[in-house]
């Protein structure tokens, strides 16, 4: 995983606290009492059906369809006082509630075996569960505690359960709870809501989403959470280092309660210069952009300081449609977005999902091991129409900006080929119907897998820029699944061979004057900057947007003689372990401010 610094670490005098690990998804900290939402499951009891019983029972459960997306709608227009992209992950319930999987086959189950509504849909729900842990893109992998959510939200309208209402909570609390569904966070009064805590969910759940949007210290994913902790208990909510403390000492509430005031007025001094170019001392200028994946979120980049878009993930303009989305309704989509951003870049990729993923109008099959299976270009250039209306959205867009495209996924310079024929076809159409478009549009390649970076000089002479997805690019490189337990702890982004395969990209592309990216994880986690900046020639760094002020910060604090310095040095390094130590105690000695503070985030006093 990526290094840690020294004051995310626990101090041993808090061992003796009941302390919960988990996944931290809202920066922060929040200390009170508990408040524990009962949301567990139904029990489910299988009922077989008489023959004149089938017809009626299918009714009812097209009913509480019905109702739920009623329920739905509402949510999500309530949804959009609080936050754009909160109000855009909604869309994929309402796009679940018309799968031919969750609806068309709990009808035809029913149909078939005779038995009720809710234990069929129970069933339903395992079979397209079983579809996530197949999944190999790990942000669309923690949909599935929402999708499992909306079903339980049907079944409450099957069996007529009303559940416990937030609205009347009337004091600060923090909510500990199996899972939170949407309705109970639109619900809930926020001015009383500290800190929320689950069992289930992740980052990209919608429970991580909310409470990054309005800044609520959560942590999500910890086991046996609920059986732990009652309501009224004193608790903390460490979303810094994703922990829950119950029943935590005096010492320990007087050290959470500067921790919580030293992170407040480090994370305002971050946003106090924001709008500084990110420029290194000897005057080196690195572009930040961000990553998003919503038309809805160019709105809040310039809160953080972001200089244009490095990745447009556009799989939710497909994941939340009914129908496949045509060219005319995907350029107004980009459209909007250029123009949201006045002549700043955006790259948009090209449509990055595999077969594992039901879409709407697109033919799929099941396959054994999807990382490995038609996704990325492989998909779009196995679906010419389907590409041609994104390069055709994304060409008639250009007209209005400065809009760049990224193909995903490649491994060959044929793929390159294969697509930019496919562009230029897509122009030849454009000129005949007299629309403008930018002719000059620049082409980049993701290089994100092992092949692609071995044949990077070959790719470099097909395209005008390269974007590295570190995150597949780790995994590919190392054959480790980060999502699967038993392995994730081999997935390391400080490992030699990754850091070889990125110096490798850097001095070919250098080489051939073209322009690097990065637009994975990797780019966004500040111990990783001044080593990234030393591999060679970056042109860009693209992350999620809170991530930009702590990395500008760095890079303008360092100079690219420093950089290479330790990037020479780290490349003559032969372990993980090796590699980690050395960057940590760097950047501790260099940014004492960032990564040596104290475990309560107190900077040091510094000697006289």
């Amino acid at each position: 995983m990526l290094s840690i610094p020294s004051f995310w670490k626990k101090t041993p005098n808090l061992s003796d606290d009941n302390l919960m690990k988990g996944i931290a998804v809202s920066k922060g900290v929040a200390i009170g009492k508990a408040y524990l939402l009962d949301r567990s499951k139904f029990c489910i009891i299988k009922q077989t059906l008489e023959e004149h019983e089938v017809e009626k029972e299918i009714e009812r459960f097209r009913d509480a369809i019905e109702k739920t997306k009623l329920q739905m709608l509402d949510i999500k227009k309530r949804a959009e006082k609080i936050a754009d992209k909160y109000a855009v992950i909604l869309d994929t319930y309402t796009l679940l509630l018309d799968d031919d999987i969750l609806v068309n086959e709990t009808i035809e189950n029913i149909r078939t075996h005779h038995t009720n509504a809710e234990w069929t849909l129970n069933q339903t729900l395992q079979n397209f569960l079983n579809l996530f842990d197949n999944i190999n893109d790990d942000y669309l992998k923690g949909k599935k505690d929402d999708l499992d959510l909306l079903v339980h939200a049907i079944l409450r309208n099957l069996i007529g359960h009303s559940q416990e209402t937030l609205s009347d909570i009337q004091e600060p609390v923090i909510i500990v709870t199996h899972s939170l569904s949407p309705s109970d966070t639109l619900t809930m009064p926020r001015n009383f809501i500290k800190g929320l805590a689950t069992e289930t969910g992740g980052k990209t759940s919608h429970v991580g989403i909310f409470a990054a949007a309005l800044g609520i210290p959560a942590v999500t994913g910890i086991k046996n959470l609920t059986s732990q902790i009652n309501s009224g208990d004193n608790i903390v909510v460490d979303g810094i280092d994703g922990e829950v403390i119950s029943h935590p000492s005096d010492e320990s509430t007087e050290y959470y309660l500067k921790k919580q005031e030293n992170y407040r007025r480090y994370e305002e001094r971050l946003l106090a210069n924001i709008h500084q170019r990110a420029e290194t001392l000897d005057g080196q200028h690195i572009h930040l952009l961000a990553n998003i994946e919503s038309s809805q979120e160019v709105k809040t980049l310039r809160n953080f300081g972001s200089e244009g878009v490095g990745l447009y993930r556009t799989e939710y303009l497909y994941m939340s449609a009914n129908n496949l989305p045509g060219e005319k309704e995907l350029y107004e989509n980009f459209k909007a977005v250029v123009q949201e951003m006045d002549e700043k870049p955006i790259v948009i990729r090209t449509l990055d999902i595999g077969m594992d993923k039901q879409l709407a109008g697109i033919q799929t099959s099941d396959e054994d091991n999807p990382a490995l299976g038609l996704r990325g270009i492989r998909l779009s250039l196995a679906n010419p129409e389907l590409f041609s209306s994104q390069l055709k959205g994304i060409l008639r867009a250009s007209f209005y900006g400065n809009i760049k495209v990224l193909y995903p996924m490649i491994t060959s310079v044929t793929e390159i080929i294969q697509a930019n024929k496919l562009l230029e076809e897509a122009k030849s159409a454009l000129k005949k119907d007299q629309i403008p478009f930018d002719n000059n549009i620049e082409i980049g390649a993701m290089i994100e897998t092992p092949a692609a970076t071995l044949c990077i000089d070959h790719i470099l002479e097909h395209v005008d820029f390269v974007s590295i997805g570190t995150n597949d690019l780790v995994q590919y490189t190392l054959a480790v699944d980060r999502i699967n337990e038993n392995v994730a702890h081999l997935y390391q982004p400080f490992h030699p061979s990754v850091i070889r395969s990125l110096k490798q990209i850097f001095v070919a592309a250098n080489k051939a004057g073209k322009k690097v990216s990065i637009c994975g994880e990797m780019g966004g986690d500040p111990m990783a900057t001044m080593l990234l900046l030393g591999l060679g020639k970056l042109d860009d760094l693209s992350m999620e947007p809170h991530s930009i002020p702590k990395v500008k910060k760095i890079i303008r604090l360092i100079r690219l003689d420093e950089a290479r310095q330790m990037a020479d040095h780290v490349l003559n390094l032969n372990s993980v372990e090796e590699i980690s130590r050395f960057i940590a105690k760097e950047m501790r000695t260099r940014f004492p401010d960032d990564f040596d503070r104290d475990l309560s985030f107190q900077e040091k006093v510094k000697p006289t």
